[in-house]
């Protein structure tokens, strides 16, 4: 023992050394740890992201004509503490009682655009073809348009929007 109480033997030195190694490495795991549970927790692909929220579309009384109908409605979605809205095509059918489809196509997500030259939607990234009802009529897509729950509700037809995962296995 010093004068003051310490202790300056070659194992206490030793130990706080081994202390002060490990100290920091503790912190970057545990920090390492908490980043990859947050990462899993909010990058981990989802089948379908739904919302319980009714958005509406268009007024009833507007939606005539046997022609699907180009629709823009707001989604909001919700990452972890940010809430982010955008803007999404749909399409209503008129001659479906007012069945509303994704504008997404189910290839590869790419947005449909509805041709009424040839009455049929056509997806520009892979050449997939859809009828107006939104089957399948060609192309690599595994499936037809999707369609969306959808009501009336105080003369607005109203949807709930959903993103579906793009061609899955059958």
């Amino acid at each position: 023992m010093t004068e003051r109480g310490q202790n300056n033997s070659p194992g206490a030195s030793k130990t706080r050394r081994t202390f002060l190694l490990l100290l920091p490495l503790g912190f970057l795991t545990g920090a390492l740890t908490s980043l990859a549970a947050a990462s899993f927790r909010f990058l981990r692909p989802r089948i379908t992201l739904a919302s319980d929220k009714w958005i509406d579309v268009a007024p009833v009384a507007d939606i005539s004509g046997t022609a699907p109908l180009p629709k823009k409605i707001v989604v909001e979605h919700v990452f972890g503490w940010a809430l982010t809205t955008e803007e999404r095509n749909v399409f209503v059918l008129p001659a479906k009682n007012n069945q509303v489809l994704s504008a997404i196509c189910p290839h590869e997500g790419c947005e449909v655009a509805w041709d009424k030259n040839t009455n049929r939607f056509s997806c520009p990234c892979h050449e997939s073809f859809f009828a107006a009802d939104g089957s399948k009529l060609s192309g690599p897509a595994r499936r037809g348009l999707d369609s969306l729950p959808s009501r009336q509700q105080d003369g607005r037809l109203q949807v709930q929007y959903q993103t579906i995962a793009q061609n899955p296995k059958a």
